[in-house]
């Protein structure tokens, strides 16, 4: 940094005093400090008690000792801070902080380092945990230099952000990571042909009135010759847009052969709700890495929930309820801080649960598209909705069979298998088993489950037609 050295601890403690706050919910005391000026100009206990008030015995064994392990736990590097190792560990994280600012504000055509980025990435307000996410996602695009990585998750559990993060950490690490950083947003007019045409603009290329098929693999060339990050967002909206007969599906599945051919420099990252193999026949035999998005881990909701000004062990309660789901955790939030000041226990005593308007909508595309839930598949779903408002024992596999047989008679047991692995990759229902050779049981979330009792479109019962839910996509585009 080309700035004095006054300057710069007081732009050290600038930045640190915010993430104190953020994890600890206080600000940093005069005596720490105190502790952390002196300990940055390498002085002992001593030469900074000198003057200040305090006593170098009291700063040693009052201050001292907590403020290290508090740092430790703020700064959450993987390293201990200790007084000899504190400058430069600081130093470490306003570097990060300053390039993380940098790359917070990029939008289409904007360069960090050497990195040239396209399109908008979502804003990182927050981000709780995942930690482990990124680090195993990191390393599996740097050190394994993987070609494709498929990433799906429910809505709301925070997808999008996590690549977000991914890529502003991959960057703050090395700015000319990448010559290019595309990312695409996937809305429910788009198609696989325009992407394309999009990328083809991007990388400057002349291809005029060429199929499709041509344009993938002229792009996917592209992408073995230069060092490319191609992020495409919300994968499962094109389900939605585009009628997907065979030669679609033959479309798609040459598109994903392509991109997984020999890149060792480019990487695509595809979010979905959806899994892949739902878009093209022969996927699962692609070198594709998937990685299924869960829940927040506890510590982390509570974080959250803490921030939003909630409190009290109730609410380990409201995450296992919303299952960690960060968009549905912050819409619940909001709710009982309004109609409950803020009391999640009265909340809880109402035995109700509220259901997030981006999950609800996630919902309402899933039964609302014709063709995404097939009849057997929405007679399931209802079955495990009404067996479990009576009791929340989950459903063994031999009952849902059961149940299927006495309603429609014959039946396909491997299409009753299918059907289920599909619903469970959507996230549309839960499993369990306590050992490895007891029979499967099946649950349902409280929200998932309140929205097949409610019914709030009429979609659950029955498929609506195409009119009815284009109706539907026009009256949420004109929102």
């Amino acid at each position: 940094m080309s700035i004095d050295k006054d300057l710069q601890i007081e732009k050290v403690l600038e930045i640190l005093e915010e993430r104190v706050f953020q994890r600890a919910g206080r600000y940093l005391s005069k005596a720490e400090k105190l502790v952390i000026k002196g300990s940055w100009e390498g002085k002992d206990y001593k030469e900074i008690a000198c003057n200040s008030g305090y006593s170098a015995y009291y700063l040693q064994s009052a201050i001292g000792p907590s403020l290290w392990i508090m740092l430790s736990d703020v700064i959450d590097e993987g390293v201990k801070v200790k007084k000899t190792t504190l400058k430069k560990v600081l130093l470490e994280v306003v570097r990060k902080d300053l390039l993380k600012q940098e790359v917070s504000k990029l939008d289409s055509d904007a360069l960090v380092g050497k990195t040239r980025t396209y399109g908008e990435l979502p804003e990182i307000a927050s981000i709780y945990g995942r930690k482990e996410d990124i680090s195993y996602l990191k390393n599996q695009i740097k050190l394994f230099k993987q070609r494709c990585i498929s990433i799906t998750g429910i809505g709301g559990i925070g997808k999008s952000v996590l690549v977000a993060q991914l890529i502003e950490e991959i960057l703050i690490e090395n700015s000319n990571a990448y010559d290019y950083v595309i990312w695409k947003n996937v809305d429910v007019c788009s198609s696989l042909d325009e992407i394309i045409r999009d990328i083809i603009k991007i990388f400057n290329l002349q291809l005029e009135n060429e199929p499709l098929i041509k344009q993938i693999s002229l792009v996917a060339k592209q992408l073995r010759l230069c060092r490319c990050l191609l992020v495409i967002d919300g994968f499962e909206k094109l389900a939605q847009s585009e009628n997907f007969g065979r030669n679609k599906k033959l479309e798609y599945e040459h598109f994903f052969i392509e991109i997984t051919k020999e890149q060792y420099q480019s990487c695509t990252i595809i979010t979905s709700q959806l899994p892949l193999k739902e878009f093209a026949y022969l996927i699962t035999n692609l070198p594709i890495l998937y990685f299924k998005l869960e829940g927040l881990e506890v510590h982390a909701a509570m974080q959250m929930l803490y921030e939003k000004g909630l409190k009290g062990e109730e609410c380990k309660e409201l995450i296992d309820i919303y299952r960690g789901n960060p968009s549905e955790l912050e819409a619940v939030a909001n709710k009982i801080n309004r109609y409950f000041a803020g009391s999640v226990q009265k909340f809880i005593e109402c035995r109700t649960t509220v259901i997030g308007s981006r999950f609800q909508l996630m919902l309402h595309f899933q039964f609302g598209h014709p063709g995404f839930l097939s009849k057997l598949q929405r007679q399931v779903l209802i079955y495990l909705a009404e067996q479990l408002r009576e009791d929340p024992t989950p459903i063994k596999f031999s009952e849902i069979i059961k149940y299927l047989k006495k309603q429609l008679g014959e039946l396909s047991i491997s299409e009753v298998i299918a059907d289920m692995e599909i619903l469970e990759q959507r996230s549309l229902v839960e499993t369990t088993t306590k050992a490895n050779q007891e029979e499967v049981s099946y649950n349902l979330q409280p929200v998932v489950k309140k929205y097949i009792l409610i019914d709030p479109l009429g979609f659950v019962r029955e498929e609506p037609d195409k009119t009815q839910i284009n109706n539907y996509i026009q009256a949420v585009n004109t929102r």
